[in-house]
């Protein structure tokens, strides 16, 4: 028979090591049971986005703003940091200058990052979490320079719709979100989406309505606007907007 060997000191002690940055991970023995919630360390955060490092701005590709990410399950936001960190490491003033251009960008950034979470304490602070980055990457950017109200206003719209309290696993077709496409002068055209559509009516019912198109905005919207804005903009609401706007010496 055999004999087991005693683990070693230096064995007892890297296993103390993982027991403690384990326990780094979890808020409470309450949230892990009700919510299953454990976070990805740095580290590992790291490692899982280098494998897809083709999805950020490069030397070779520097204005690669637009790839899209979805978080399902997105705790407090620790994957969503170091995604937007990323696609801001090319946004500077050096690039895009002061004013619109710039703040248009780091919109676009930010507009391509959607993520669910089933505890809204989560949601709430991973929505704090990305406007921390952003307002960091501001103050190291422009120095002596600030951003418009009509920029802080944006970051706040697209972070509400982009970043939703929702069940993915059971509730996929009630999660809503809002896809920007980015246009020129400052522009984004939204168009509103479920996480999962309906499936398709397998038999032709005669009696039955049709699918309604998904809705959007017929005419691009500046991201200043954004707040004013919150339903789709018509091209029909759009001039009577800018005849009201004009008579109040206010640009649309």
């Amino acid at each position: 028979m055999g004999t087991t060997a005693r683990p070693s000191a230096a064995l007892s002690h890297d296993h103390t090591d993982v027991i403690a940055a384990l326990r780094t991970q979890i808020k409470t023995r309450d949230r892990v049971r009700d919510l299953a919630e454990v976070y990805t360390h740095e580290r590992e955060v790291n490692a899982m986005l280098d494998l897809v490092a083709n999805m950020f701005p490069s030397a070779r590709d520097p204005g690669n703003h637009d790839r899209k990410f979805l978080e399902p399950a997105c705790g407090s936001g620790n994957f969503l940091e170091e995604i937007l960190r990323r696609k801001l490491s090319t946004v500077t003033v050096r690039r895009y200058g002061h004013g619109e251009r710039y703040e248009h960008r780091i919109l676009r950034c930010l507009a391509s990052i959607y993520a669910v979470d089933i505890d809204q304490e989560n949601v709430t602070e991973t929505r704090d979490r990305l406007r921390w980055v952003i307002a960091s990457h501001v103050d190291n950017d422009l120095v002596s320079w600030s951003v418009s109200e009509g920029f802080a206003s944006a970051v706040n719209v697209v972070l509400a719709t982009n970043i939703v309290q929702g069940d993915t696993l059971s509730h996929a077709r009630t999660i809503q979100f809002v896809e920007y496409r980015p246009g020129r002068g400052g522009t984004f055209t939204r168009t509103w989406s479920f996480l999962e559509e309906p499936p398709a009516v397998e038999q032709l019912d005669l009696f039955s309505e049709p699918a309604a198109p998904p809705k959007g905005d017929d005419v691009p919207i500046h991201y200043g606007l954004l707040a004013k804005n919150p339903e789709p903009v018509t091209a029909k609401s759009r001039r009577a907007g800018a005849r009201n706007d004009a008579s109040k010496g206010e640009p649309v």
